[in-house]
């Protein structure tokens, strides 16, 4: 069996009222919960259908798997995924990962406060370990222009529905929703409060009101002391965008907060 997972997690994957295939990847135990726009694989292509067959639609069966002491069904391992890539941009030749995950690793790494004394390129990818990410939608499309939004918007019901309703969603401290001004623009304020648990009337923007700045909400649960994020999509994002997350939530005495209680 994996050894600590919470049991809140352990019951969400083996529950029957959660349908979903794709439950999210990382670290279960960890205190920041990263929520992106949808897996970003292209089902035209043959090796984009594979890569969503193994990230994605083995995801539950395959945490099961970990639970259970079995044998991984391909090769996506739901709790290190990809700890081989390096943090650069894959461009076919290296050992490197999808621009996102970069910017992952380097939000999650600030947060932390980690250090590194090597260049960023040689950077193992492991963020997973420090955090547990997964996405509001599991329409999968290899960018925003290519999205089936009748798709996308069913399964974020559906997903709202089965797997976010969830207790083990609620007991992070930190929530960073990266996806933007996404599904129908109606998610920052009605869904966070209605599947989060986020009140509505503890809203803040933490750049001004000019359009012209990077969208950054702060959603506060003063009552069950959590911190949600409302970001754009973090996969081009400017070096001081992710240095304003780090400092909201350090402001809010959750430096302190960030390390996942167990590995």
């Amino acid at each position: 069996m994996l050894m600590n997972a919470p049991k809140e997690f352990i019951d969400l994957v083996y529950s029957t009222e959660n349908q979903q295939n794709y439950i999210g990847m990382g670290n279960p135990n960890a205190r920041i919960f990263i929520i992106g726009r949808e897996p970003a694989h292209d089902l035209n292509t043959d090796i984009g259908r594979d890569a969503f067959h193994q990230d994605q639609e083995l995801n539950r069966s395959n945490w099961k798997n970990l639970f259970e002491n079995k044998q991984i069904e391909g090769r996506c391992n739901p709790r290190r995924p990809f700890p081989n890539q390096k943090c650069l941009r894959a461009d076919g030749n290296n050992d490197g990962t999808a621009t996102t995950w970069v910017w992952y690793q380097k939000l999650v790494d600030l947060i932390l406060g980690r250090e590194y004394d090597r260049p960023y390129s040689l950077r193992p990818l492991d963020f997973h370990d420090f955090c547990f990410h997964t996405d509001i939608s599991a329409a999968a499309a290899k960018n925003l222009a290519t999205t089936n939004k009748e798709a996308k918007e069913a399964s974020v019901k559906e997903r709202s529905r089965e797997l976010f309703s969830h207790p083990f969603f609620r007991q992070f401290p930190i929530v960073i929703l990266g996806i933007g001004k996404d599904v129908g623009q109606s998610v920052p304020l009605e869904w966070c409060a209605k599947v989060l648990g986020f009140p509505t009337n503890e809203v803040e923007k933490a750049y001004n009101a000019d359009e012209k700045e990077p969208m950054l909400w702060v959603n506060r649960d003063t009552k069950g002391h959590r911190t949600l994020l409302h970001t754009q999509c973090l996969s081009q994002p400017s070096w001081e965008y992710i240095t304003k997350i780090r400092d909201i939530i350090w402001s809010d005495g959750k430096s302190d907060f960030c390390w996942p209680k167990e590995y």
